[in-house]
């Protein structure tokens, strides 16, 4: 049985508007043990339990929370739902609607607080971004929560910071991210630690490949893709190694996670083509990112890697987001977001491309 008594004790306390300090001396305990109680390090004895449901005019069942087994299933459900989704619209109903029902549930408000950040990052939003991110640095216990409420606010200031009628400077949200864990603090680099006969062995030495994957590639491509301080042909050639990278590890064409990237990088290897005028070769890397795209959009939602390193594992590609389709994102970034030419969008070749895509 789940004990929700700290969330519920808060809940209580600040719809009375009371201080920990208030509540402590009416209880005749000190406010470190009603923080705790918050907490849920710790729980009162029976006497004071029934003393407090008393002082909020409630059950101890409902003070308890014991009678929450079903709307802990419909959390867990939406919050199922909220993470396979990419369209940001039916990410922001689906999560609206569940913070105004549980608006103290900290894996909501966390997804809440993300999603915000994400449709509305002005700085109009500032007062709540900040609000929801205090309660749950000062009252959620889960350190996962808490690092990902602070991920989010880095991206709120970031994306503030970058628009340029808003006079936000690196400096209101570097102590965010000098406040972050280190990557060696992380559970995917501890796998390694699990014996050969474990298990989870294998399972988790691949999750935290995949991790640092995922993270290799979005920190390279950060560093270097947009930077003017690399040219063209050595953006090319990082990216053909990349490429060649990822088709040695996934070496059976199931790319599991990096979907996304190996279709992305494709794609920007045709922008740099371009860029230097192999128009030819622009057009073979486009070809090849519509390929990879389709062959995507037809595979099975669960399929089974036969790589070398990843032999065996199962690969859910609602991962990635049950809404997300590659061949829709990939005409969008052809028609809208890739700096071409109208000359090279003219081209047939082009044309049949964008046609294969729908």
């Amino acid at each position: 049985m789940n004990i929700y008594f700290g969330e519920n004790l808060r809940e209580l306390r600040q719809k009375r508007k009371l201080t920990q300090e208030k509540l402590a001396d009416f209880l005749n305990v000190t406010f470190q043990t009603v923080s705790k109680w918050e907490r849920g390090e710790n729980y009162p004895d029976i006497c004071t339990l029934l003393e407090i449901s008393s002082f909020f005019k409630v059950s101890v069942d409902d003070l308890l929370g014991v009678n929450r087994a079903e709307s802990e299933e419909e959390i867990i459900n939406c919050i199922n739902e909220y993470d396979n989704l990419t369209d940001y619209k039916l990410m922001w109903e689906l999560i609206k609607g569940l913070k105004e029902k549980y608006p103290n549930d900290f894996r909501v408000l966390v997804r809440y607080l993300a999603c915000l950040v994400m449709v509305s990052p002005t700085k109009k939003s500032e007062n709540e971004v900040m609000s929801i991110y205090d309660n749950i640095q000062h009252y959620c216990t889960v350190d996962r929560i808490r690092i990902t409420a602070k991920r989010a606010v880095i991206s709120y200031y970031h994306t503030l910071a970058i628009q340029s009628d808003e006079q936000v400077t690196f400096e209101l949200y570097e102590k965010y991210i000098e406040d972050m864990p280190r990557m060696r603090d992380s559970a995917e680099m501890f796998s390694f630690y699990y014996p050969e006969n474990h298990p989870q062995y294998k399972t988790k030495m691949i999750k935290a490949l995949e991790e640092e994957l995922l993270l290799f590639s979005n920190t390279l491509s950060h560093y270097y893709l947009f930077n003017d301080e690399f040219d063209n042909e050595f953006k090319i050639k990082v990216l053909e190694k990349e490429i060649d990278l990822l088709n040695f590890i996934y070496d059976d064409g199931n790319y599991s996670k990096m979907w996304q990237t190996v279709i992305y990088n494709y794609g920007y290897l045709g922008v740099y083509y371009h860029k230097i005028g192999d128009d030819e070769k622009a057009l073979m890397s486009f070809q090849k990112c519509a390929e990879l795209a389709l062959r995507f959009d037809d595979m099975d939602k669960i399929t089974v890697l036969n790589s070398k390193l990843f032999r065996g594992k199962y690969f859910n590609k609602e991962t990635l987001g049950s809404t997300y389709k590659a061949k829709n994102r990939l005409k969008m970034l052809f028609t809208e977001k890739y700096p071409l030419s109208e000359d090279f969008k003219s081209k047939n070749e082009f044309k049949e491309i964008l046609k294969s895509l729908g």
